[in-house]
């Protein structure tokens, strides 16, 4: 049950890995996959969701985190409502936990090939621009891309 869209992916590495998770299809994200399928730990866990830094953060972040559903959904609605109602709380836990200040909360729902994800499993992320980075330009997240053609 993978799932990968590789136009997405934002570096080499990143693209070699669901290149290879999409050949065995394997989901990364799902719950029995996760800690042997991706390179970050898990820094803590509800009963529907769990949080781990991205293995590929954004560029320009001091904090990147994935808010990942445990059961597999494309779509919020796909999630229980028990999964529902712990989203929330979830963020203000990870907001106390790491004392944030000011981040960023995102999440693409339904069909990658329209909405920018890379991973075909529901994820929310928690990102924290990085200030000091030398770089001024703001950290972007992508909400839409248009599907690419090859021309045969």
């Amino acid at each position: 049950m993978g799932g990968y869209n590789h136009s997405q992916a934002r570096v080499p590495a990143q693209l070699k890995r669901m290149q290879d998770l999409d050949k065995r299809a394997v989901c990364a994200f799902c719950r029995e996959n996760v800690e042997t399928e991706t390179t970050s730990v898990i820094e803590f866990e509800t009963e529907h969701w769990i949080v781990k830094a991205n293995d590929y953060p954004y560029e320009r972040t001091k904090l990147h985190l994935l808010l990942i559903a445990k059961s597999h959904a494309r779509t919020v609605t796909d999630l229980s409502p028990e999964a529902q109602a712990d989203f929330l709380p979830l963020v203000a836990r990870v907001e106390r936990h790491y004392k944030l200040p000011s981040y960023a909360v995102a999440m693409r729902s339904g069909d990658f090939t329209y909405n920018g994800g890379t991973v075909d499993h529901l994820h929310a992320h928690i990102i924290v621009g990085d200030p000091k980075h030398p770089d001024p330009d703001p950290v972007r997240f992508k909400v839409s891309s248009r599907p690419k053609t090859t021309d045969a």
